[in-house]
């Protein structure tokens, strides 16, 4: 039996390590000795992504967070954070989503998995947790690293209180350094809607001011805030 894997991330660094770590899995697993995985290929951007989907058997995507958008005629490409596995749970419901993410929030992860992922691990992963994680996809199961399960299970505080998945976008694009008006492109909303996300998400978290927004984001660490 073989297993199908992509690799997705915007960082060439993350790819090619996530891609070793797979190939090396047999050293730390016997039992892998006797399952063939083929590694198909990894992706820095959406249509790389979706070329690759799009013309091999793929069993399990390791899919980053965030990967390289840009504008083009193909609204595809500038698809990235919960969009994305949302867009990709409908157009292949078979295919075992593994988000790689360097955010630990709670908040986040639940997003992820009610928009399709299967499983959700830290960039800081070892190659222990990665085996498990094949494992439990090829198991048809659904895996969580678990030191990100325990922050689920903690009672929410004021940073962790629920949001929607475009609330998420919205604020994880606006940490990213894009204006109001660039991510309504890029999610393809008015820039209205973009607005009334952001204050949403703003009344849920309990600030009243971009600046209060900013601090709370950085205190909670729940996106990487451009400088």
């Amino acid at each position: 039996m073989t297993t199908h894997i992509v690799v997705a991330d915007e960082h060439t660094i993350i790819r090619r390590g996530v891609v070793l770590m797979v190939k090396n899995l047999p050293e730390i697993n016997p039992n892998f000795n006797h399952h063939t995985i083929n590694i198909v290929g990894d992706a820095a951007s959406p249509p790389e992504l979706l070329n690759l989907l799009a013309n091999n058997p793929v069993d399990i995507l390791l899919l980053g967070f965030s990967l390289n958008t840009y504008k083009s005629q193909t609204p595809l490409s500038e698809l990235d954070g919960i969009t994305l596995i949302k867009w990709l749970r409908n157009q292949y419901p078979q295919l075992k989503i593994v988000v790689l993410s360097p955010y630990n929030n709670a908040n986040i992860i639940r997003s992820a998995l009610d928009s399709g992922a299967s499983g959700y691990i830290n960039h800081n992963t070892c190659e222990k947790v990665l085996e498990r994680t094949i494992t439990a996809m090829m198991n048809n199961e659904t895996y969580i690293e678990k030191s990100l399960l325990n922050s689920l299970l903690q009672p929410a505080t004021r940073g962790e209180r629920e949001l929607s998945s475009r609330e998420i976008d919205v604020l994880r694009l606006l940490c990213k350094g894009l204006s109001p008006a660039a991510i309504s492109g890029k999610l393809n909303l008015s820039n209205k809607t973009v607005s009334a996300h952001k204050l949403r998400a703003m009344e849920k978290l309990g600030v009243a001011s971009d600046c209060h927004l900013f601090f709370l984001l950085s205190q909670t660490q729940m996106f990487d805030i451009a400088i």
